[in-house]
C-alpha cells in the first residue's frame, strides 16, 4: 500500500466459522483503525477496524455497526510490513458493541488491502457468465479467431471470473 501503514486501508475478510452475527460464508469490508500490541514481548498484535459493509444477508443492525471488529492474526510473527506487502492471512475474529462487549466471535481470513472500499460484484461485462459476449465463448467468429477475446472464449473484463472486485473494476 502506498502510505506505508495499515492505518486508513480497507481490508476484506471472510468468516470461515463463527458466532452469533459472524457466520460462515460472511464477507465483511472494514476500515482499520487502529494496531494494538497483545504480548508484553511485542510477538503479538491485534488489528481493530470499523466495519462499513457486509455483502451478505444484507446490512449489519446498526448497533453493531458502531462498534468495532478484532483481527488478531494467527502467526504471531506476522508483521505489519508483511501484510502490506502479500495482505493474505487467517484470522481470529472478535465483534465488540460499543460499549465494548463481545457480541461474536468467528475465524476467517484477511483476503485483501485496498485504499477503497472492497467490494465484489458480477462482472457488468459478462453478467457472471464468464465467456465473451461478442463470440458466445466460443472463440471464433466464422473462420477467424474473435478479435475482442483473442480466441480465448472467456470475457476479457473479468478474465474469465464472472466477478469484478475494486482493484480490476476499470469500467465507470
Amino acid at each position: 500500500m502506498r502510505s506505508g501503514s495499515l492505518i486508513g486501508q480497507y481490508a476484506r475478510l471472510v468468516v470461515s466459522r463463527g458466532s452469533g452475527p459472524l457466520h460462515k460464508g460472511m464477507k465483511i469490508a472494514c476500515r482499520l483503525t487502529g494496531l494494538a500490541i497483545l504480548d508484553p514481548r511485542g510477538k503479538q498484535s491485534a488489528i481493530r477496524g470499523e466495519v462499513v459493509s457486509n455483502d451478505a444477508d444484507g446490512p449489519f443492525p446498526s448497533w453493531l455497526l458502531a462498534g468495532s471488529l478484532i483481527i488478531t492474526p494467527e502467526d504471531p510473527n506476522l508483521s505489519e510490513a508483511r501484510i502490506l506487502e502479500g495482505g493474505t492471512f487467517r484470522a481470529r475474529l472478535g465483534l465488540l458493541s460499543d460499549d465494548g462487549e463481545l457480541v461474536a466471535t468467528g475465524e476467517g481470513s484477511l483476503v485483501r488491502l485496498s485504499d477503497e472500499v472492497p467490494y465484489d460484484r458480477t462482472c457488468p461485462g459478462c453478467q457472471g457468465w464468464k465467456i465473451c459476449e461478442d463470440c458466445a465463448g466460443t472463440g471464433e467468429e466464422g473462420a477467424l479467431p474473435c478479435a475482442y477475446c483473442e480466441g480465448s472464449g472467456q470475457c476479457t473484463y473479468c478474465e474469465g471470473v464472472g466477478s469484478v472486485t475494486e482493484l480490476n473494476d476499470w469500467i465507470e
